[in-house]
């Protein structure tokens, strides 16, 4: 008996590495008006920016049915293996709600869901975590322990260019949408306790990725123990500057890839085009 893991497409694995790893994914939808589509699954990012753009609506998201998670986890529990289920948090997204639902529908200890209390890179990270961890035969009560380490260790924190989708969230007021965009505010955010909050607010992009950077090195440092992933919604070339700042701040002695991941239609439908972040841990 082995430990399989499931996650949501918040995490932004690739179906190609998630086929690779063993790793089922349970999409979200995202929503245009009233059209409905599985994130990744049946909208491509190609296609979502596409929607961004020509659709007069801005897009929404809905969590996965209960049903999708019951049809990732049956498979594992007949085969033998117990499940972990980690989900985009619960501050977010009711998708743990779903695959908690779905977790009863089988005998007690088979099923495991975990709160990230993140997403995105954030998500990846644990999920690439425990798999890791699984695939050299460690106990799910090893594995929840360095997930708890792993979510008390990170941090996000990423700049937005386009306020409206922001506004639209709630997190930021109408007025001060407004008023950013005139003035060319560029809001730094980050994730507290699995829920978004505003960090800093500064004039420019280039310096709202300045602050990104001091407050990730802040956070992890350059140590053999550090790690780093950028993500970006449609802005590659964003990323790739803030990737090489980043790595200049940590010197030559870190030689650690930093990975950079473009987020797909669930995580962008909440950001905008143009959102780039980084997410530090601590080993």
């Amino acid at each position: 008996m082995g430990i399989s893991i499931v996650t949501d497409s918040t995490s932004d694995l690739s179906p190609e590495r998630a086929k690779e790893l063993g790793i089922s994914i349970v999409p979200l939808f995202v929503l245009f008006g009233d059209a409905s589509y599985r994130d990744v699954v049946e909208l491509s990012r190609r296609d979502f920016y596409y929607k961004l753009v020509h659709e007069s609506a801005l897009p929404g998201t809905s969590q996965p049915t209960s049903a999708m998670f019951e049809e990732a986890f049956a498979p594992i529990v007949e085969r033998g293996d117990d499940v972990l289920c980690i989900c985009v948090s619960a501050g977010l997204s009711g998708t743990s709600s779903a695959a908690t639902a779905a977790a009863q529908q089988f005998p007690p200890g088979r099923v495991h869901v975990y709160d990230s209390k993140s997403a995105s890179g954030g998500l990846l990270l644990q999920v690439l975590r425990a798999q890791g961890l699984a695939s050299r035969g460690a106990a799910m009560n090893e594995i929840l322990a360095a997930l708890d380490h792993e979510r008390e260790a990170q941090q996000l924190y990423a700049c937005f260019s386009d306020l409206s989708h922001l506004q639209r969230m709630g997190r930021i007021g109408k007025a001060k949408a407004v008023i950013g965009g005139l003035m060319k505010i560029v809001p730094v955010l980050c994730l507290n306790d699995g829920k978004v909050e505003a960090k800093a607010s500064v004039r420019t992009l280039a310096r709202a990725q300045e602050t990104m950077i001091d407050l990730s090195f802040a956070s992890a440092g350059a140590g053999s123990d550090a790690r780093y992933v950028i993500i970006h919604t449609n802005a590659l070339a964003n990323a790739q500057s803030v990737r090489e700042k980043l790595q200049a701040r940590l010197g030559a002695g870190y030689d650690i890839p930093i990975e950079i991941i473009e987020a797909g239609p669930a995580i962008a439908s909440h950001a905008g085009e143009g959102a780039v972040g980084i997410f530090s841990t601590k080993e």
